[in-house]
């Protein structure tokens, strides 16, 4: 038996470190907010406590996915922290806000993690009281305030441009800190599956196909596959819409192979019936990464404010349809009245591609056009997810066509971010560009020379006013002199951004950057601000020698097939 003066010699068990991550958007988000939470504790085991802060209506249907990963969920009930003008409410506000700090904050927070990236996610933040904290957050005098480079990176582009081309869950694991690696299990079953979910909704508009495009394609599958059979899933505010579909003269001959699961299954039933004999077909939506979870053959189509990039599910193997609309992706309070982006997707190729993997086949560029017709396939992207050479996710074309100017650039970026932020460097293919790209990314060099030259000069000034604050009497005047030309230099890169819209991304990031300068000195802000524009600087040395390298192999094997690399 340990007496009380032997225990007093026994060293406490170490207490683990408390990781909490605030997660306040929607469904999906809070999915891929569990899928970045698994490759954690797959890197560190049990090593941390894991503590998800998430909204009460999204993480209730998904409790038995977070208790999988998380130790616990606080959940927060927006309506209850609305300040109300009455009186009455504002108190019952103020204990609301007092009650969830004082829950969240017992838990003595090590680090905390902002993944929502929202004003009222922010603001939450603020008063988490936390040792460490990533990801935005507000400080005492309303200002916003991001630390950390990859959710810079995420602020400055993910919420301004459309040229990203991570993945939202690996974009969260580079925050955090995971390091990227191909994950050979996170990849889907492929063979013969003869019940196909499909979720033909989405909370916006400019989303989703019109009935008339899905009953196209479900009653070319259903006359061409006898054998397999249709699951309708959605909301229960989708009943309207899939009543349109079902009810369609179109499909009344195959009613007994079409199963309306829409508004009768929770989230877990529906997990629960993807099982190894079912496929899933549907838009950017909760269930397209429930499905990924399953490992289960997942087909997406993808339109209006939708980046592909972004939200496609987080699994190898997955297949991705969108629209080559000049306009798309557009942004989500973009006007629309046409929804040219939903036409340019015909249903043959969706049709084609749902039939090609249904029956287990991989879907190819000689598959595709030995059965369909150059008309239905040049207005359409095909893309599948792989994982590159760096451990990241990544939508690779089927079809053999010339890379968009669009899409070399977001390969550009990728290289560069990964190289800049982890100095990370992996291999890329040269992608094959037409003769209209090979006169952008000319143009975009010029751009790249002059954006080079302004932050080299903004590294010369914050090396002079280094080099003035170090002098034995420092001038004052000087210190302002080239401080303005610093501000200069930040109104002459929005002219660039102007010019050239392209390369936003890089301006953008510096912008922000020096906008979350560290120290709590002069000097020490100062060298952050020398950092930032060296950073900006080494990004468009990359972006430069990654145009002038594509343009000289693809003029040097313009009438050849074979590929080379680029390190």
């Amino acid at each position: 038996m340990v007496t009380a003066k032997e225990s007093n010699d026994i060293p406490p068990q170490e207490a683990k470190k408390t990781i909490a991550i605030v997660q306040i958007l929607r469904l999906g988000d809070i999915i891929q907010t569990i899928q970045t939470a698994k490759s954690l504790r797959e890197q560190h085991g049990d090593k941390y406590q894991l503590l998800l802060i998430a909204r009460k209506q999204f993480a209730t249907p998904l409790k038995n996915l977070i208790d999988e990963v998380f130790d616990e969920c606080i959940t927060v009930d927006l309506k209850d922290l609305v300040l109300k003008s009455d009186k009455v409410n504002l108190e019952n506000t103020q204990k609301n806000i007092k009650a969830l700090t004082s829950k969240i904050n017992s838990h003595h927070i090590d680090v905390c993690i902002n993944l929502s990236y929202s004003k009222t996610a922010n603001y939450l933040m603020s008063i988490i009281d936390a040792k460490h904290r990533i990801g935005p957050f507000y400080d005492q005098e309303a200002n916003i305030v991001i630390k950390d480079k990859w959710s810079q990176y995420l602020y400055a582009n993910v919420l301004e441009t459309s040229l990203n081309s991570y993945n939202l869950v690996d974009l969260y694991k580079l925050i955090i800190g995971i390091t990227p690696k191909e994950n050979t299990e996170n990849t889907i079953k492929r063979s013969a599956r003869n019940k196909v979910f499909v979720h033909p909704f989405a909370s916006d508009k400019k989303k989703v196909w019109n009935e008339g495009k899905w009953v196209e394609v479900l009653f070319k599958f259903l006359k061409d596959n006898e054998e397999k059979s249709v699951h309708l899933v959605g909301a229960k505010g989708d009943l309207d819409a899939a009543a349109k579909i079902l009810n369609n003269p179109l499909l009344a001959s195959y009613k007994e192979r079409i199963h309306n699961l829409v508004g009768n299954k929770s989230i877990a039933e529906l997990k629960d019936l993807l099982d190894d004999d079912s496929m899933f077909i549907g838009h950017d939506s909760m269930v397209s990464h429930l499905a990924s979870l399953k490992r289960v053959p997942i087909i997406t189509i993808s339109l209006g404010p939708v980046r592909t990039s972004e939200t496609v599910p987080y699994i190898a193997g997955a297949y991705n349809l969108s629209p080559q609309t000049k306009c798309f992706p557009c942004k989500p309070d973009t006007a629309c009245d046409f929804y040219q982006c939903h036409a340019d997707i015909p249903y043959q190729p969706v049709n084609e591609v749902l039939s090609q993997v249904a029956r287990g086949e991989e879907v190819t560029n000689g598959s595709l056009n030995k059965a369909l017709s150059h008309f239905h396939l040049n207005s359409i992207n095909i893309n599948k997810t792989s994982y590159n050479s760096l451990g990241i996710l990544s939508l690779e074309p089927v079809l053999e066509n010339e890379a968009s100017y669009e899409d070399t650039l977001k390969k550009f970026f990728e290289i560069t971010w990964c190289f800049l932020i982890n100095e990370l460097e992996g291999k890329n293919p040269i992608p094959k560009i037409s003769d209209k790209t090979h006169q952008k990314l000319l143009k975009d060099m010029q751009g790249l020379q002059q954006l080079f030259e302004l932050s080299e000069f903004g590294k010369k000034y914050s090396r002079y006013i280094l080099e003035e604050i170090s002098a034995e009497t420092p001038n004052l005047n000087k210190i302002k002199e080239f401080s303005k030309k610093v501000d200069e230099i930040d109104r002459l890169s929005d002219i660039i951004s102007e010019t050239y819209p392209q390369l936003s991304p890089i301006i953008n990031y510096g912008k922000v950057s020096r906008a979350n300068l560290h120290g709590e000195n002069l000097v020490e802000l100062t060298e952050s601000s020398f950092y930032s524009f060296h950073d900006q600087s080494s990004a468009t040395s990359v972006m430069y020698e990654l145009c002038e390298r594509t343009l000289t192999l693809n003029q040097k094997n313009k009438n050849s097939n074979n590929q080379t690399t680029i390190r």
